[in-house]
């Protein structure tokens, strides 16, 4: 049987994945394609931040257990085929209250979820990252920070062990993949560029991420710090980076500075006072596809076809759950 996988972010190589090891799914030839390298799009440059509690009120993400615990073994997978870590040494992420309703929201989750996450005061927040905001905050206990462009590396290679192949190329339509079996579209903000997709009820939003010097007079981050925006440091110590902004009404993915910068180091100055005039080393933009009730999007075309889209920014907690459940229900027609 022949699969044909659109996209090679974080959906469509976890759906290779999973085709590739499904008990009842044998003697397949999985044929990947999208119009970057592995590795090169929105996912690549995603910060990594994985956790349970993504959003601006902290609240549990509906099948975000789930998808954390689904997300961690495809994290093991990609860690084994490269043979060394693809995540920061240390678990926990420190979300800093910054406004009254932060606070209120934070707290709140402490209470309900104090197996998972707990409520610090200031003094313990600046024991954790010394120079941060004197300010309390909710330390998400086992948050990890996974280097997204090494994890795609990783989990691509165990697919390529297990058979599957790459080409560089754009479909401009799904006539063009008429020959497989099966195609399967896990194109990010792309998808609506099909015409039997365009209907769909996605927002396109872009989102720029600025990578910065790291100040050489003061210790690097123990940790990722989150509150209106996010900072944490790059594999090599020497440089963090610092996101996102989110742009609706955007078509193309270039990367705008001084709109990033203008909107970003504010945001992460009120976190890490002495990084507000860090140099800037780079800005990376990348486009996502969010969905009405920011729920991922899973659905079966007549003509063999299936569909998996809208992870918005989380698509690090849902793309191995998601794409395990798709090839489930692939299985289950067959």
């Amino acid at each position: 049987m022949h699969i044909a996988v659109i996209g090679t972010g974080f959906c469509g190589l976890a759906v290779a994945w999973h085709l590739l090891n499904h008990p009842s799914l044998r003697n397949l030839h999985i044929q990947l394609f999208d119009n970057k390298e592995i590795g090169k799009g929105t996912s690549g440059i995603a910060a990594g931040l994985l956790h349970p509690f993504a959003g601006a009120h902290a609240k549990l993400n509906r099948m975000g257990r789930e998808g954390m615990e689904e997300t961690k073994k495809l994290i093991e997978v990609s860690a084994q085929a490269l043979k060394k870590s693809v995540t920061a040494p240390q678990p926990g992420i420190l979300r800093l209250a910054l406004t009254e309703e932060q606070q209120q929201d934070y707290q709140r989750c402490a209470q309900l979820y104090p197996e998972d996450v707990e409520w610090l005061g200031i003094d313990q927040c600046q024991m954790k990252v010394p120079g941060c905001a004197a300010v309390p905050g909710l330390w998400i206990k086992q948050g990890l920070i996974l280097h997204s462009a090494l994890y795609l590396q990783g989990l691509w290679l165990a697919c390529q062990e297990k058979g599957a192949s790459f080409e560089l190329r754009s479909i401009k339509t799904l006539e063009e993949l008429n020959e497989f079996d099966h195609v399967i579209i896990a194109a990010g903000a792309h998808t609506r560029n099909f015409a039997e997709l365009s209907h769909l009820p996605l927002s396109i939003v872009k989102g720029q991420v600025l990578e910065l010097a790291w100040p050489p007079a003061h210790p690097s981050l123990p940790c990722a710090l989150n509150s209106q925006a996010y900072l944490l440091m790059t594999p090599g110590q020497q440089t963090c980076l610092a996101g996102a902004t989110y742009e609706r009404g955007w078509s193309h993915a270039e990367s705008q500075p001084e709109v990033a910068k203008a909107d970003i180091l504010p945001k992460i100055a009120a976190m890490l006072p002495y990084l507000g005039e860090a140099p800037l080393i780079g800005c990376y933009a990348g486009l996502r596809a969010v969905t009405p009730n920011h729920l991922p999007l899973l659905f079966q075309l007549p003509s063999r076809q299936w569909v998996l889209t809208g992870m918005g920014s989380k698509g690090l907690l849902y793309h191995a759950l998601m794409a395990k459940t798709l090839v489930q229900r692939l299985a289950d027609s067959l």
